[in-house]
């Protein structure tokens, strides 16, 4: 594969984790926000909720930017930010959090994701050794 083919395929996996980072923070304002309706009635589960998907939302936007920067440590991150998308889409299916399309939308990003991480151009762009 030319270079230019390569670049475009980490550039493919650095876009679709940016894209999982904004849906992170829209679904953290959002949960925000529905709190903030139903007034200081907000349980302590709740306040957990929301700091796990402010977690979700840096360890993605962390795991975007290693990518963009085709750092080593940006795949692990990547790996594993795909496979709790996964999970959390398996539940959406199942009607635990969200819906159905939410649920065939992170599954496909997850997957998506998945394969291009173990591609080679990805593998060899993020095992680059840089100075």
């Amino acid at each position: 594969m030319s270079d230019k083919g390569s670049r475009a395929v980490v550039a493919t996996l650095a876009v679709i984790l940016s894209i999982e980072a904004v849906l992170v923070l829209g679904a953290t304002a959002l949960t925000i926000v529905q709190f903030a309706a139903h007034g200081a009635r907000v349980e302590a589960d709740g306040f957990a909720f929301v700091a796990c998907l402010v977690i979700g939302f840096l360890w993605a936007g962390l795991a975007a930017v290693g990518v963009w920067l085709e750092r080593r440590w940006a795949r692990p991150l990547t790996v594993v930010w795909q496979l709790i998308q996964l999970v959390v889409g398996v539940g959406a299916l199942e009607g635990l959090i969200a819906g159905p399309l939410e649920g065939v939308v992170l599954i496909a990003l997850g997957l998506a994701g998945l394969v291009l991480v173990f591609t080679p151009p990805v593998t060899r762009a993020l095992a680059r050794v840089r100075g």
